[in-house]
């Protein structure tokens, strides 16, 4: 019966230990995206992931305040995020229509960060406004 004790005591505090390092690891961390030092098929594909990953952390946590709003806080929340959309969109979005070389390329990679940055900025603005985690 003791060792049964000891057992189960030595296993609520891994299952504690384990508990906090997942509580530490909840806060936000900032994805650095260097993609524009690489060669150019890699780079392109780095700008596109990373949109990828910083809207669907962005549509997560979006989602996770919304729910916890009232009627008036969430047409807040939506005249925010609508003026933010158009705030990326003006610094971000690169259209080009024309012959396609490495400047050009380059350009659209360098947009791709940018988009992916500015949604993970505004991630941690709600985050931190909503105490999201």
């Amino acid at each position: 019966m003791k060792d049964a004790t000891g057992f189960l005591t030595a296993l609520a505090a891994a299952a504690l230990s384990v508990s906090l390092m997942q509580s530490a690891q909840a806060e936000f961390i900032e994805n650095q995206y260097n993609c524009e030092d690489a060669y150019m098929e890699v780079a392109y594909d780095c700008g596109n992931d990373a949109i990828i990953v910083e809207k669907n952390r962005l549509n997560k946590i979006y989602m996770s305040a919304y729910r916890t709003l009232n009627t008036t806080q969430k047409e807040q929340l939506d005249k925010e995020q609508r003026i933010w959309l158009k705030d990326r969109n003006d610094k971000c979005d690169f259209e080009y229509e024309g012959p396609m070389n490495n400047s050009v390329v380059y350009a659209q990679i360098y947009a791709n960060v940018c988009t992916a940055n500015e949604s993970q900025k505004r991630s941690k603005a709600i985050a931190k406004k909503y105490n999201i985690k």
